[in-house]
């Protein structure tokens, strides 16, 4: 997948081949990346609005956004819309202003404003308008029309936005509004109390006496609350509200405030006929008849559910301190700064902890500043290309240094216009220090196991161990105990770098973890598991790594790494600390087993060479392999004289030796066994004498039983 450019296609490809979603984990498995990394590029799809999330109980699943045409939105629209570029020419218009100018797009769209149908609406003063309008300003008015020999009265806007291709233009909206006006006309005509019910009346309309009792409620409370008109009049509103609200809503209505100049009552709640809650706005006018003393006679209002309007409102605030919430806490640095001026606008929480800048201090810095105190020369190299040439930018992996330590990072840069005046670049940097420290150590532990291949013996192993372990698990101090004759582990090498304890303390926790044989990993947290008063291992260490080294079912030595800082091996490195440990005893135990073998051939032959007899054995080929130092005193020769010579040819005489080369080879092909025969026999010693000898032979066979030779055992007679 090509995401080492920051190009997502490969994603949302799958995306639109799967209409029905898909998971965090799916799209991992689909396009062979880890599950992390796919989270990441979720969430930046998801900020940046290509995709949409739906949450199915725990799980979250993605889908492809859906995007209507601006052409297809402007057609939607009741309203009347057309798109000019900055040299007056119509580049776009609605089949609402094609409709009202009774005309075909062609008669409108690539022409003038003030040349073809659209001069209907123009005039100086609108050419002026439109001139602002592409400098960034927006312009509401009105402008009156003769149409079809009546006057028209339309609603004009003018935004100003950016074309298709990049280039400043202004939208005009027009608005017929002259009905809306002419009834507005009407109403002003009409009497003042009705004219003041209109103004606060939203959906249900209603009057209440002096005693806050229902004495009419339009039909259309029936679809707020599913009560009819007939079943409240001689009710009380706070009838149907819970006791709290309801106490008040009477303490509203009972106010002198209220009675004077009316309420409005917002988001108060009230129990349907089928028991659901909904939320209502109330507005109130009070009822007076004039006289020497006013007298108060009750309230005229309307009453509106208000509760998807609610949900919505506090949805969006939701969703809105959700995003906050998820920009803000994304490990990932991301800050939005200025495409020209480079000023940060925007910088989220994990930018503050890894750079220690505060979001204050930011608002003060260009991204320049920041990013060469950082010395990051691609980073750099990157946010300038993007900056100039307003393409996405990505930076597989990078250097840095904050605070005198390095991190290695990767960055992707996009460019953001929301208008002419107003363009952004987003960064979004990676933390990738983990992986790249994490591939070092794997490939110097392929090193170190390539390097241990190659050793026989302990000793050798101590060298590479002792140099490489340190860069492997970041812990400085590594030595070597082993295992003496007392039953302690004893101090064999160590790198200098910590001083170390001359024994372990027997039956210490230490002491016990070595002997059960098993790679212990004491971090910051488990150090706290030695009792405060025990004996360390090293001089104020403070994080500890134990690998064991097992031969025959019993520990016999120990490789300890050791640190003076308090360190937290993560799940990798101990997983890879744990492997080598297993390695080390491995390889260890073939050393040991080579030594133990080659001792005992040692103290073998020994024996042999004690032994008053003559033992030999001879291979498939007739040649001497071994002989014992006594036989070959017997024959006058020294051992390695013998060693490789044909047994037939040197030691056998010669009117003998057609006859014991037969048998020999019909033994070797198994024609003839001859295993535990007693017989008579003679040898020729180097100076010509014969020497009777009393032989017994065994056969030698290999792992398939086949035979490979003779052991030839002989008193001299």
């Amino acid at each position: 997948m090509a995401d080492q450019t920051g190009d997502f296609s490969q994603i949302l490809t799958l995306l639109k081949d799967n209409p029905r979603g898909m998971s965090v984990t799916e799209i991992a498995e689909s396009a062979h990346l880890n599950r992390n990394t796919i989270a990441r590029y979720m969430d930046t799809l998801l900020v940046s609005g290509r995709v949409e999330m739906r949450t199915f109980g725990k799980a979250k699943v993605f889908f492809i956004s859906k995007r209507v045409p601006v052409s297809a939105m402007l057609n939607l629209s009741s309203e009347m819309v057309i798109l000019i570029s900055s040299d007056l020419k119509v580049i776009q218009a609605n089949e609402s202003i094609v409709h009202f100018l009774s005309c075909s797009k062609e008669d409108i769209v690539g022409k003038y404003v003030y040349e073809g149908k659209c001069k209907t609406f123009c005039n100086d003063v609108l050419s002026d308008q439109i001139r602002r309008a592409v400098q960034g300003e927006m312009i509401k008015g009105e402008i009156r029309l003769i149409r079809n020999g009546s006057d028209c009265i339309l609603d004009q806007r003018i935004y100003p936005m950016v074309l298709p291709d990049g280039r400043p233009g202004v939208s005009v909206v027009f608005d017929d509004i002259t009905e809306k006006e002419n009834a507005k006309a009407a109403l002003e005509q009409s009497e003042s109390m009705f004219r003041r019910l209109v103004e606060t009346v939203s959906d249900v309309i209603w009057s209440l006496d002096e005693n806050s009792t229902i004495q009419y409620i339009s039909p259309q409370i029936k679809n707020v609350t599913g009560y009819t008109s007939e079943e409240l009049i001689g009710k009380k509103f706070s009838d149907l509200m819970p006791k709290g609200a309801a106490a008040r809503f009477l303490w509203e209505l009972s106010s002198e405030l209220s009675r004077e100049n009316g309420f409005e009552i917002p988001e108060f709640p009230m129990l349907c006929k089928d028991g659901r809650k909904i939320y209502c706005e109330f507005s109130g006018t009070p009822v007076t008849i004039k006289g020497e003393d006013e007298v108060f006679m009750g309230y005229n209002g309307a009453m509106r559910d208000v509760s998807e309007q609610r949900r919505a409102e506090r949805g969006a605030k939701r969703w809105k301190y959700f995003l906050d919430g998820v920009i803000d806490n994304i490990p990932s640095i991301i800050t939005v700064t200025d495409i020209k001026s480079g000023q940060y606008y925007y910088v989220n929480k994990s930018a503050e902890e890894a750079l220690h800048i505060t979001k204050a201090e930011f608002a003060n810095l260009k991204s320049g500043e920041v990013l060469k105190s950082m010395g990051s020369v691609s980073l750099t190299r990157a946010n300038d290309t993007a900056a100039s040439l307003k393409r996405p930018e990505y930076v597989a992996e990078d250097e840095i240094k904050i605070n005198g330590k390095t991190r290695y990072i990767s960055a992707r840069i996009f460019p953001m216009a929301l208008s002419v005046d107003r363009e952004y670049l987003i960064t979004i940097i990676d933390n990738i220090s983990d992986e790249v420290a994490d591939r070092k150590r794997q490939l110097l532990s392929r090193e170190l196991a390539f390097t241990m291949e190659s050793v026989s013996t302990i000793s050798e192993m101590t060298a590479p161990i002792i140099e490489m372990l340190p860069k492997i698990s970041g812990f400085e101090s590594v030595a070597f105990y082993q295992r003496s004759i007392f039953d302690d582990f004893v101090l064999m090498k160590s790198n200098g770098q910590g001083k170390f304890a001359p024994a372990v303390v027997t039956d210490s926790i230490i002491d016990r973890v070595m002997k059960k044989g098993e790679p212990a990993i004491f971090d910051k947290y488990r150090m706290g598991l030695l009792p405060e008063n025990s004996e360390t291992m090293m001089t104020g260490v403070k994080s500890l790594v134990l690998m064991p080294i097992v031969f025959e079912g019993r520990t016999v030595a120990s490789i300890v790494i050791a640190s003076k800082h308090s360190l937290s091996p993560d799940a990798s490195l101990r997983s890879l600390l744990v492997s080598i440990a297993f390695q080390i005893s491995a390889v260890a135990s073939r050393c040991l087993l080579r030594e133990k073998l080659e001792r005992e051939c040692s103290r073998t032959a020994k024996y042999l060479d004690a032994a008053r007899v003559i033992v030999a054995a001879i291979n498939s080929d007739g040649n001497i392999e071994m002989i014992n130092a006594f036989g070959a005193d017997l024959l006058g020769y020294h051992k390695s004289e013998l060693l490789g010579r044909n047994w037939f040819e040197t030691v056998v005489p010669t009117d003998l030796r057609k006859q014991r080369t037969d048998v020999f080879e019909m033994v070797i092909s198994n024609a003839c066994v001859s295993e535990d025969n007693v017989f008579r026999g003679k040898l020729v010693s180097r100076s010509g004498e014969e020497i009777g000898v009393l032989w017994k032979c065994s056969v030698m066979t290999d792992e398939e039983k086949n035979v490979d030779g003779i052991l030839i055992t002989g008193d001299i007679v």
